[in-house]
């Protein structure tokens, strides 16, 4: 199974790009595959509708990447979600990181921050991190979890998606609750470890868990 890491092209001040690995897979979204080419990676792949790039800048592309695919302006999907639909088509996926999504029009991070949303990309899901300078997300569904405090984070906050059942923010945190159900999305920010695990667990629901913390640049 792969490591996949997908560059999407938003102009994100605390955008960071993945490690190099030869075992790792690279996939460029529009814009993100010339950050890819730009900074000496051969991206496995590279999508999108090219509408923020030149023609010049697309043949460098061409001529570094190992496939392109382009698609029209015009179509239902956005570029992160094709990014999606082909990473889960040609690799054996174990994780999926994503960068470069902040930034740049709130419309389209709302819409790449609501993808765990939809239905067809429920075995995703939970193998979707999306990360840059000072954040990390992860995403839960129902279940019993014990998550580890990232040693550059202070926060931590849990976002309910979906209204959630009998959710438990248990030992390991500072702030703790028991079997409390939510009957709207709800936003559980600024709780904080205080120690190097912490546990949840929720019946019935989609979370977002964050790590995070102040950016001091």
């Amino acid at each position: 199974m792969s490591v996949v890491h997908i560059v999407l092209g938003s102009p994100d001040k605390q955008n960071i790009l993945p490690e190099k690995n030869l075992e790792d897979i690279y996939v460029g979204v529009d814009r993100g595959g010339l950050f890819l080419v730009e900074k000496g990676y051969t991206p496995d792949l590279v999508l999108g509708d090219f509408d923020s790039i030149t023609e010049q800048e697309k043949r460098l592309i061409e001529n570094n990447a190992q496939k392109v695919i382009p698609f029209k302006p015009e179509k239902d999907d956005t570029d992160a979600e094709l990014s999606l639909v082909y990473a889960e088509k040609l690799f054996d996926v174990e994780k999926i990181y994503l960068y470069g999504w902040a930034g740049g029009r709130i419309d389209h991070l709302m819409s790449t921050l609501m993808i765990p949303l939809q239905p067809r990309f429920e075995q995703l899901v939970s193998k979707l991190i999306f990360v840059d300078q000072t954040n990390s997300i992860h995403f839960y569904s129902s279940g019993e979890y014990s998550v580890q405090q990232e040693t550059d984070k202070q926060y931590c906050s849990i976002i309910g998606l979906t209204p959630i059942e009998e959710m438990t923010i248990g030992d390991g945190f500072k702030y703790t609750v028991s079997d409390t159900n939510y009957d709207y999305p709800i936003a559980l920010i600024s709780n904080e470890f205080i120690e190097p695990h912490a546990y949840f667990s929720f019946k019935k629901g989609l979370i977002a868990f964050i790590q995070s913390r102040d950016n001091t640049i």
